[in-house]
């Protein structure tokens, strides 16, 4: 996907809503709540009730009232109260016989029941037995698919917004994907403040031209804006999200769900700090919210926040026992305690409650993982995949699991789809750069880690990581950059694991006492005096130093001594000392006395001969003189 592209969508979106009238954003809310409440959508109506308590005032100055349509209630009070009661049968049976004369509220409340009803049986279905690999076949949903689209056929005019909204989610449970997208499209045609169309649309659109489309065709309604930003939240586009959920406050205010959106953003891009700011923030104006809080309770394992974690766990059993998220944040408390196998039960009770969660699917593989049960921790990760292929993290779960069975291939490639579904990552860039370096392909792991490191190394190991393959290839002098880079940018305070800062730091001491700098090698070797991993060897690199600068001491020492006696013995020359006539004749030596001007004592090139070759020549040999 190109990223600029996704961008300038965010951005547009930005624009569009600038240009949304107030007084249009209460009245659409209105008429969601009030539309959805009469189809018993409670979930819906809750979203649209939320938004509306957190307007702003001056939205509703602005807000001018309109006559709403008559509420239909004669010929649903009946179901409307029995889906109150959570019994699904009852409207399917009560009036299967009367469909023909339906209303389309009526139909809907009546094809919605037995929708719900195929939901409950797939999912107590899979409930049962979670480890089992194959699927399970739903006759009552492909039933209902095969008579609503019957009835579309008959009666077109007779499918609303809601009932084209319903058959597209029929559509996308059956695996019809393109279908569902054709009908979600004409339910938002119909009328674009249908957000549950809009809402399933965004878990379906695969890229920028997708949402391009719905742009050039939705875009006179400030839902739009709220549509790219689940849409971008969804293909892990988190900055982009941010900016358009920021755009969204805008004009529903600050409200519970638009900053939790946020925070799970922040959560996402690792940027825990700020999410648990965020979340703390939440807390605060509605403490007893459930949703995005599994979030919540992530930063703060991440963060090993143990007190957070275990006040919030605390406060969410006793308020939220039986939902899936209240599951995730207990299974993350016991985790953080090494407690894995109550963790796993937690963790089957949300997927029980919410099986179509992939996220849960991944903390329960990473809960196998940690018991080493490799067989249901693979099958956990993989149906995280097939409910989202999207989902980088089965991806990279798997890639881990087949790195531990030393099964490097196979990793290489979950981790090259996780890589696909998250090209940013610099955690799965370092993965890829160890499996590549594990089956001798070293020009594609100095490229991993390079790379992990230019885009923002989120762990802190990439320089390392490098600075070891460089190592391994004999190459000490990048080895030494890297790792002098990375002992730079990081600090005790930004590095968990210190065990890497012991290794750079061992490694700078050896590789300087090798080139002989030995103050470097000192520096280095002091710091590593600071941990337990490097401590033997940073006090055995100093007494190599101490020994090394005394033999250097006394070596100096030496020649200081040594050169002053040669230079005064040269000094002191006495005539025996002076060079005598060569060649046997009867010349003398002359002196300024005889009236010779100048007698050059240099020694002659044959000074420089071996001694025995000066042995050979006699004193009486010829002198050469110059004037």
């Amino acid at each position: 996907m190109d990223t600029e592209a996704e961008s300038s969508t965010a951005f547009n979106a930005v624009e569009i809503s600038g240009t949304i009238d107030p007084s249009r954003v209460v009245s659409d809310l209105m008429w969601l709540t009030e539309q959805c409440e009469q189809r018993c959508m409670f979930e819906c109506v809750k979203w649209a009730s939320e938004q509306l308590n957190h307007l702003p005032s001056e939205h509703f100055q602005t807000f001018e009232s309109l006559n709403s349509d008559e509420r239909q209630t004669d010929g649903n009070s009946l179901e409307r109260t029995i889906f109150g009661r959570q019994q699904r049968l009852r409207p399917s049976e009560c009036f299967l016989s009367n469909v023909e004369q339906m209303t389309s509220l009526e139909a809907f409340l009546y094809y919605f029941s037995w929708y719900l009803l195929s939901v409950r049986n797939r999912v107590e279905n899979e409930a049962d037995d979670l480890d089992r690999n194959d699927e399970f076949q739903n006759s009552e949903l492909t039933n209902l698919r095969t008579e609503m689209e019957a009835a579309k056929l008959s009666r077109p005019e007779f499918f609303d917004c809601f009932l084209n909204y319903l058959l597209g989610t029929v559509r996308k449970e059956s695996g019809a994907d393109d279908l569902a997208i054709q009908t979600f499209t004409e339910a938002i045609q119909m009328d674009n403040r249908c957000w549950p169309a809009w809402e399933s649309l965004s878990t379906l659109v695969d890229g920028f031209y997708s949402v391009k489309i719905e742009r050039e065709a939705y875009s006179c309604t400030w839902l739009y804006t709220l549509f790219v930003a689940e849409t971008m939240f969804r293909l892990q586009l988190y900055l982009c999200a941010i900016e358009a959920y920021t755009a969204v406050a805008k004009h529903i205010g600050a409200s519970p769900y638009i900053l939790c959106q946020i925070a799970a953003a922040h959560s996402e891009l690792q940027e825990h700090d700020s999410a648990i700011n965020s979340f703390a923030r939440i807390r605060k104006i509605d403490p007893y919210r459930i949703e995005q809080m599994h979030f919540y309770s992530d930063s703060l394992y991440i963060r090993q926040n143990s007190v957070e974690l275990s006040t919030l766990a605390k406060w969410f059993y006793a308020s939220h026992k039986f939902h899936w998220e209240t599951c995730c944040i207990v299974a993350n408390y016991y985790s953080a305690r090494n407690m894995h196998e109550q963790a796993q039960e937690f963790l089957k009770r949300a997927i029980k409650l919410c099986p179509t969660n992939a996220s849960i699917w991944v903390l329960l593989g990473h809960e196998y993982l940690e018991t080493k049960n490799h067989q249901l921790a693979a099958t956990a990760y993989k149906r995280a995949t097939e409910i989202d292929s999207l989902c980088y993290r089965g991806w990279y779960g798997l890639g881990q699991l087949y790195e531990i069975l030393k099964q490097s291939t196979t990793a290489l490639y979950y981790y090259q789809k996780a890589h696909k579904c998250r090209p940013a990552d610099s955690r799965i860039l370092i993965a890829l750069g160890v499996i590549f370096s594990k089956i001798e392909r070293k020009s594609d792991a100095e490229k991993c880690f390079k790379k992990a490191f230019q885009i923002g190394d989120v762990e802190g190991n990439a320089l390392t990581h490098l600075a070891k393959l460089y190592d391994e290839q004999g190459n000490y002098q990048n080895a030494a950059k890297a790792y002098e880079a990375y002992l730079t940018l990081y600090t005790e305070e930004l590095v968990g694991d210190l065990s890497l800062i012991a290794e750079a730091c061992r490694f700078l001491a050896r590789h300087n006492l090798e080139l002989g700098d030995l103050d470097t090698s000192y520096a280095y070797a002091q710091r590593c005096l600071n941990y337990d991993l490097s401590k033997e060897e940073g006090q055995r690199i100093l007494r190599l130093i101490m020994s090394k600068r005394k033999e250097d001491q006394e070596e100096k020492l030496a020649r200081s001594v040594g050169t002053p006696r040669q230079q005064n013995v040269s000094s002191m020359r006495t005539p025996i000392d002076a060079p005598r006539p060569i060649g046997g004749g009867d010349e003398t030596l002359q002196t300024p006395l005889n009236g010779r001007k100048e007698v050059n004592l240099a020694p002659s090139d044959a000074a420089t001969n071996s001694d025995d070759e000066m042995n050979t020549n006699s004193d009486d040999d010829d002198l050469e003189i110059s004037f």
